[in-house]
């Protein structure tokens, strides 16, 4: 099971709630589960929402805030 600190990666990537680092994180995990070859390291046999925690805890993976005029365009 792994254990993430969860207050420190918000603050550490300047994600604004729990709810957007779940849905990152879930987005994440759908992707990988999809394309293995998408990984980001080397964690085949990893659970793809594992892979996903680590990737966002590492940083990489990003958090970009859309405006509704970046929606729009």
């Amino acid at each position: 099971m792994i254990y993430v600190d969860v207050a420190q990666i918000m603050r550490k990537y300047s994600i604004p709630n729990k709810y957007v680092l779940a849905m990152m994180i879930a987005k994440r995990a759908r992707a990988l589960s999809e394309d293995a070859a998408k990984r980001l390291f080397d964690g085949g046999k990893d659970k793809p929402i594992f892979t996903a925690i680590e990737e966002v805890r590492d940083g990489k993976v990003k958090f970009v805030m859309r405006t509704k005029k970046a929606q729009a365009s």
